[in-house]
């Protein structure tokens, strides 16, 4: 484990830790978190995690792919209009 996580993370579990709501609970206050077989422990939010610029890439990630592709397609259509017209 090497701690350097971005987004909802944890240092004190390892990858693949199962997380579960508690009910009655608001997940922004605590969760319950698997330690063992039948064995859960109660995990208190206590900050936000750090900024990181993936917490930014992430969400603009797939709107820059969308922008891509729309000007792909807008370039092939003038393309095509473009050859239509002299031939």
């Amino acid at each position: 484990m090497t701690g350097y996580y971005f987004g909802n993370a944890s240092n004190a579990y390892p990858k693949g830790t199962k997380y579960f709501k508690i009910n009655n609970i608001s997940t922004r206050n605590a969760i319950a978190v698997e330690v063992g077989d039948n064995e859960w422990q109660k995990a208190v939010y206590v900050h936000q995690a750090p900024f990181h610029w993936m917490d930014i890439f992430t969400k603009i990630l797939p709107i820059l792919i969308l922008i891509a592709i729309v000007i792909i397609i807008l370039i092939r259509l003038k393309k095509r209009k473009n050859k239509q017209l002299y031939n």
